[in-house]
């Protein structure tokens, strides 16, 4: 299927358990010594534990005669940079994405687990419309998670064709400083940005100019505001801030805070309303009329007993 940092992968079937699966060779020289290869297992191991439908489950890890095999759940369709053909999507799917995205995180990280290589690469788009967050917890070992080590400790050794992955680090994690879950809510708001507006907030034509924008203080531009985006710009101007204290603090809160945009849209596009309307004439055509009706016919037989006693 293609290869990248974590060796050449294949579509291939387990038969033991009768599924299909995206099978990842990694190669024996990736892992040198023997701290390399007890920290990836130790990281695959973790990884292997989180089970959530907008995170592509590791179900297997082990080794094989030319190194090791990472074996993750299958699921088709194309990466969130291909769905979106670099431009903007409409801000109802935009929001979409980034709760489950959101809720993904909150529950990764709940279980201690980060991801660290948060970008629109590492995000899948299944058939059915859905996220898929790949490489859960091996953003140590892929190539954006290398570029983000060498960016935090040797940036003159970034290769020029890093910029696009530069863009969606935190300023933290470039700075070489503590990382954490609000490094991933970092990540996400750039890429929920980028949703929005069709472009990158941080991206800059080199890999140089990019980590420049990254580490500075400045804030970046916010979006434009919009009768059916209430409250967007602000929240994605809190999860893009370069200083971590005036963040969302953790992928859960900022999950709450889509969830509750996401329904004042609905209410602003008329959605809600028509739903509500629906729902009062499904209450009053079905049996709660009919009762109304028995009710009245109850009335009656009774009031004309009484008249005739």
């Amino acid at each position: 299927m293609g290869e990248g940092a974590l060796g050449e992968v294949y579509r291939a079937r387990d038969t033991k358990f009768g599924r299909t699966v995206a099978l990842k060779l990694v190669p024996g020289t990736l892992l040198t010594d023997e701290t390399a290869r007890r920290d990836f297992e130790r990281d695959a191991r973790a990884a292997a534990t989180l089970s959530h439908p907008n995170i592509a489950t590791l179900f297997d890890v082990g080794e094989y005669d030319r190194g090791w095999y990472l074996a993750y759940e299958f699921a088709a369709g194309v990466t969130l940079r291909e769905e979106t053909r670099g431009g903007a999507v409409s801000a109802r799917r935009a929001v979409e994405l980034a709760v489950q995205i959101a809720d993904a995180l909150a529950d990764a990280h709940a279980h201690g687990v980060l991801h660290g290589d948060l970008r629109p690469e590492t995000i899948f788009v299944t058939k059915k419309g859905s996220a898929k967050i790949l490489e859960f917890g091996m953003g140590h070992w892929t190539h954006g998670g290398q570029t983000r080590i060498r960016a935090a400790t040797r940036p003159e050794s970034i290769a020029e064709n890093a910029a696009t992955t530069v863009s969606y680090m935190s300023p933290e994690q470039a700075g070489g400083g503590v990382v954490d879950a609000r490094t991933d809510v970092f990540s996400l708001s750039v890429i929920l940005y980028e949703m929005l507006s069709g472009r990158n907030p941080l991206a800059a034509p080199t890999a140089a100019e990019t980590l420049a924008r990254v580490v500075s203080s400045t804030a970046l531009p916010h979006l434009p505001e919009s009768e059916h985006t209430p409250n967007l710009p602000a929240l994605v101007a809190r999860g893009v801030a370069k200083a971590v204290e005036r963040r969302y603090q953790s992928a859960a809160s900022l999950s709450a805070e889509l969830r509750r945009v996401e329904a004042l849209m609905d209410v602003r596009s008329g959605d809600a309303g028509q739903r509500d309307m629906l729902r009062r004439e499904d209450e009053g055509s079905g049996f709660g009329a009919w009762w109304g009706i028995a009710a009245i016919a109850i009335l009656l037989l009774a009031l004309a007993w009484w008249a005739m006693s």
